[in-house]
C-alpha cells in the first residue's frame, strides 16, 4: 500500500501528511476523507499509547491512506514496538547525528527483513549537531525524507523554539533549499499563512494538523455567521 506514497515522496510531489491530534480511529477515517496523503500518529509529543496507534494504522489502511508513527525515541525496541503495529511507516525525532540515523535504517531493515524497501522511513532533522551533518544524513541509503523541526531546531540554535525569528528562518530555508537540491525530499509544519512560502523553497512533505484545520474551518465559518449578524453577540464564558 506504500507504493504510491513513496513514488509521490521519490518524485518531489507534495504529500500531506495531517496529525491528527487524538488518539481516535474513527477520526482517521475522517481524516482519510480530506484529501491527505497520510496520518502521522504522534507519540512523541502526542497520547496515543501502542494500543491506539495499532487501531489508527488499521483504519488509515482500511480507509486506503498510509500511516506513518512518530515514536518518542530512537531506541531499536521502541521502533520495533511501534514499526509491528501495522503502520506503513516511521517517523524518527531526537536523531544528533548520522550514525544515529543510520541505526535507525537497520532496525526497521531487522523488523521486516524482506519487505524493509516498502516502509517509509522519515528522520527529523532538528538539532544543530544534526545540522552540521547534514550531508552524512543526505548521503545514507533507506531514508526516504529528512523532515525539518522548526520549534526544536530554533530551540537548539539557542533562540527559545522562536522559528520565526529572522536568522532562525533564514537556517530553515537555506535547510530546505539544500535538501532538496540533492533530490532527497525535504518536509516541513507548515501553516495556513507559509504553505506557500515553503512549497517555493522546494518543501514537499507537508506536515499539519487536524486541530489547525478545524482553527481556519471555525474561522470562516464565524466569519460567514458575521454577515448576515444584525444583533450583538453575546458570548461564552470562558472556562
Amino acid at each position: 500500500m506504500t507504493a504510491w506514497f513513496k513514488a509521490k515522496l521519490a518524485a518531489r510531489q507534495p504529500v500531506v501528511v495531517m496529525n491528527p491530534d487524538h488518539p481516535s480511529a474513527s477520526l482517521v477515517e475522517f481524516v482519510a476523507r480530506l484529501g491527505v496523503d497520510a496520518v502521522m500518529i504522534d507519540t512523541e509529543q502526542g497520547s496515543p499509547d501502542v494500543e491506539s496507534v495499532e487501531e489508527m494504522a488499521r483504519a488509515a489502511r482500511a480507509a486506503g491512506i498510509c500511516a506513518l508513527v512518530r515514536i518518542f525515541s530512537p531506541e531499536t525496541w521502541i521502533i520495533e514496538r511501534y514499526m509491528l503495529r501495522g503502520v506503513h511507516g516511521i517517523v524518527v525525532p531526537r536523531l544528533d547525528s548520522a550514525d544515529a540515523a543510520r541505526r535507525v535504517v537497520e532496525d526497521v531493515r531487522y523488523c521486516f527483513p524482506s519487505n524493509a524497501d516498502e516502509k517509509v522511513v522519515v528522520v527529523q532533522i532538528e538539532t544543530a549537531n544534526a545540522l552540521a551533518e547534514l550531508d552524512r544524513f543526505l548521503a545514507i541509503e533507506g531514508i526516504d525524507c529528512l523532515f525539518i523541526g522548526p520549534v526544536d531546531l530554533a530551540k537548539s540554535l539557542g533562540h527559545r523554539g522562536d522559528f520565526r525569528n529572522p536568522e532562525v528562518m533564514a537556517i530553515l530555508e537555506r535547510t530546505v533549499e539544500r535538501i532538496a537540491h540533492t533530490g532527497k525530499p525535504a518536509g516541513i509544519m507548515v501553516k495556513e499563512e507559509d504553505v506557500g512560502h515553503w512549497r517555493s523553497k522546494g518543501a514537499t512533505f507537508l506536515y499539519n494538523h487536524l486541530n489547525d484545520y478545524a482553527s481556519i474551518g471555525a474561522r470562516h465559518f464565524n466569519a460567514l455567521l458575521g454577515d448576515g449578524d444584525v444583533q450583538p453577540t453575546i458570548s461564552r464564558p470562558l472556562p
